[in-house]
C-alpha cells in the first residue's frame, strides 16, 4: 500500500483508528515507556503506509511490525542504557544501608585493574559518554569502550562462579 490515493490513505486511517490503541498497549508492555510504545506504533504505521506489496492480513502485519521494533528498541536501549538504569535501585531504610552498599560496590571494582575501574565510575558515576572519557583520559575511544566492557565482563562472572 502507497499513500499515492484517497482510498489508501482512507484505509490507512481506518487501520489507524482500528488497531493504534490495541498496538500502543502491547508495544508499551514491551517497551516499558510511553514514548518508545508512541515511536515504535508510528513507525509501524509509516512502514506500513509506505509498503507496495499486497497485504492480506493488515491486523498482523502490523502487530509483526510492532513486535520488531519493540525487540530493536530494547536492544537499543539495553545497550545504551547505563548501568545503574539496568539494575534495579534498592530502597535503603537508612544511611547506614547506603553505605553499606557503596562499600559492597567498592569492593567490587577493587577487583578490576584502575583503569577499568575509572572508566566504569565515570560512565556510570559521572555519566560521562565514552568519547568524553577518552578525551579526559587521552586514550582513544575504543580503548576505554574496551576498558568498560573488559571491567564490566570480570564483575559478570565474579557473580556467576
Amino acid at each position: 500500500m502507497k499513500l499515492n490515493s484517497n482510498n489508501n490513505i482512507e484505509q490507512l486511517a481506518e487501520w489507524i483508528d482500528k488497531w493504534q490503541e490495541q498496538l500502543f498497549r502491547y508495544a508499551f508492555y514491551r517497551v516499558g515507556n510511553r514514548s518508545d510504545a508512541e515511536d515504535v506504533v508510528q513507525d509501524a504505521f509509516l512502514k506500513i503506509a509506505s509498503t507496495t506489496t499486497p497485504i492480506s492480513n493488515p491486523k498482523a502485519y502490523l502487530f509483526r511490525i510492532v513486535s520488531n521494533g519493540c525487540v530493536d528498541m530494547i536492544r537499543r536501549k539495553s545497550t545504551l542504557a547505563p548501568l545503574e538504569e539496568k539494575m534495579t535501585s534498592p530502597a535503603y531504610s537508612n544511611e547506614m544501608e547506603a553505605e553499606e552498599e557503596f562499600r559492597r560496590i567498592e569492593r567490587l571494582l577493587s577487583l578490576l585493574p584502575e583503569s577499568q575501574t575509572e572508566v566504569i565510575r565515570l560512565h556510570i558515576h559521572a555519566g560521562l559518554k565514552f568519547t568524553e572519557i577518552a578525551e579526559m583520559l587521552e586514550e582513544p575511544a575504543t580503548t576505554i569502550k574496551s576498558r568498560f566492557a573488559s571491567g564490566i565482563e570480570k564483575l559478570k562472572q565474579r557473580f556467576i562462579n
